[in-house]
């Protein structure tokens, strides 16, 4: 009698097992896709790059049965970082990254989606450094001076291309072009700020109909601060430093609390890395920063 307990104990446990099995099985779902965009004008296999150039590449991420959760990109050069780390919950998403080439001889950039039940998927691709590469010149602009939002005679906005201020109107009227712009901060204690865009500014620091919560392009320069020093900055003759100190995983939206002396790198929405120093801070909102660029050309 005794045996014939422990016998079917024994069935129980596995008929049990197996319903849990094909349970979990049947839970799963299919695990999301993604593939790289090979049209003109995207790299989308191994290829080679100039040390310092942009390359575009283009993701398109379907969800299986759950949404996608996570986007993850991975850079191996002698080690792996994460480049990026970004939360979701989307069906998909068609996507364009710009990036740049390093200074190192080999990259492998890892793609990778995952799901809220851990399904995954990755693709990746090798960009080797160009025989021919060679660094890339600079543009020195020595003195550029920033007004406040409430100063009346300097505006708050710069265009890197032509380098130009522009007041909140004439901004307006060419968002697409505008790669910084100034403010004091008296809400979040972030003091004088240098920032993109694309950040989040509370709407009583541009009010009025030119607010950018009513621009419908608001381009996206990160910023990371340096430890470099003004010798450094000074001997910037090509592009090298500007490549080797950016990293994205490191950069913000903003430059905060600025303070003279202050050396930020920045990479603009087009792809344009730089260097800028804080020459002089005056005032609140209504003041001015006084800064130089080093930009790639």
């Amino acid at each position: 009698m005794k045996h014939k307990i422990i016998i079917s104990c024994i069935f129980t446990l596995i008929v049990v097992s197996f319903i849990l099995s094909c349970r979990k099985d049947h839970d799963a779902g299919a695990p999301p896709t993604l593939h790289f965009k090979i049209d003109s004008g995207y790299v989308s296999s191994d290829t080679t790059a100039l040390i310092g150039k942009t390359f575009r590449i283009g993701l398109v991420a379907v969800r299986g049965d759950p949404n996608i959760t996570n986007f993850i990109i991975k850079i191996t050069t002698g080690s792996t970082q994460t480049y990026l780390d970004s939360g979701l919950n989307s069906p998909g998403f068609n996507i364009d990254k710009y990036l740049t080439k390093g200074v190192s001889p080999e990259e492998t950039w890892t793609f990778i989606v995952r799901d809220k039940e851990g399904g995954s998927a990755s693709i990746s691709l090798k960009i080797s450094a160009d025989s021919n590469s060679v660094y890339g010149a600079v543009v020195t602009i020595p003195s550029i001076i920033f007004g406040a939002q409430n100063n009346s005679s300097v505006g708050s906005f710069y265009n890197l291309k032509n380098e130009n201020i522009y007041d909140l109107p004439n901004a307006f009227l060419i968002q697409d072009s505008i790669d910084l712009c100034y403010y004091y901060d008296f809400l979040q204690a972030e003091d004088n700020v240098i920032s993109s865009p694309a950040a989040t500014i509370d709407s009583t620091v541009y009010p009025g109909p030119y607010t950018l919560a009513n621009w419908t392009i608001r381009n996206e320069t990160r910023f990371m601060k340096t430890t470099l020093t003004e010798a450094d900055f000074n001997s910037v003759a090509n592009d090298s430093l500007l490549i080797a100190t950016y990293y994205f995983p490191s950069s913000k939206k903003k430059a905060k609390n600025l303070a003279t002396g202050d050396i930020y790198s920045f990479k603009t929405s087009a792809g344009k890395l730089g260097l800028f120093r804080v020459l002089d801070v005056n005032g609140t909102d209504a003041g001015t920063v006084e800064i130089a660029i080093k930009v790639q050309s």
